[in-house]
């Protein structure tokens, strides 16, 4: 026996993803370079999100992690804390307040890679305003030191990439604006 259509439409999710991809994204693809741009800073914006909600999620369940697999994972950070030169427990609770707020920092970059992506100008400050602040508080919040000891040259490199490629996108979208073309070297392209 046939499914009635109606029915038969609500039993796939593609046309759901579908419209759900169009209201994020938009129904126009962007440029190639823009797309470019996009997925670098997309693979960024996922490798440091995933990382940060690991690290809260650690921190915050340090004691049950202790309790079923025997990792002091307490008396770690108290160590790596002490000689970064904190008192008591103000290491953990930095890097508890750190990471939480790492994750709306990384919410923010993502509504920016999604106005990249639909070429809006805006992008921009959303982009720099949660890749700058991560990365401020990183140094003033937590310490200079553990910026330079415990920070990954991976991550200082990708926040490097994602700041200097949006704001460089950001320049070729004003050309483009004033009725130039995304262009590399500031050449017009022709059809």
């Amino acid at each position: 026996m046939p499914l009635n259509p109606d029915v038969a439409k609500y039993q796939s999710p593609v046309p759901f993803l579908i419209k759900f991809r169009n209201l994020i994204f938009g129904k126009i693809k962007p440029d190639f370079y823009t797309r470019i741009v996009f997925f670098i800073g997309i693979l960024i914006w996922l490798s440091f999100q995933l990382w940060t909600a690991i690290s809260y999620f650690t921190l915050y369940s340090r004691s049950v992690i202790e309790q079923q697999k025997g990792i002091p994972i307490e008396q770690i950070i108290h160590d790596r804390g002490t000689e970064l030169g904190f008192i008591d427990d103000d290491f953990v609770s930095r890097l508890l307040t750190f990471n939480a707020i790492g994750i709306i920092c990384w919410a923010i970059v993502f509504v920016g890679l999604i106005l990249l992506y639909r070429k809006k100008k805006q992008f921009i400050f959303f982009i720099l305003g949660g890749s700058l602040f991560y990365l401020g508080m990183s140094i003033f919040y937590v310490s200079y030191t553990y910026f330079i000891q415990d920070t990954t040259t991976f991550d200082k490199i990708a926040i490097l990439i994602l700041i200097t490629s949006s704001v460089f996108h950001s320049f070729l979208m004003n050309n483009e604006r004033k009725g130039g073309g995304i262009s590399l070297f500031g050449e017009v392209e022709e059809d």
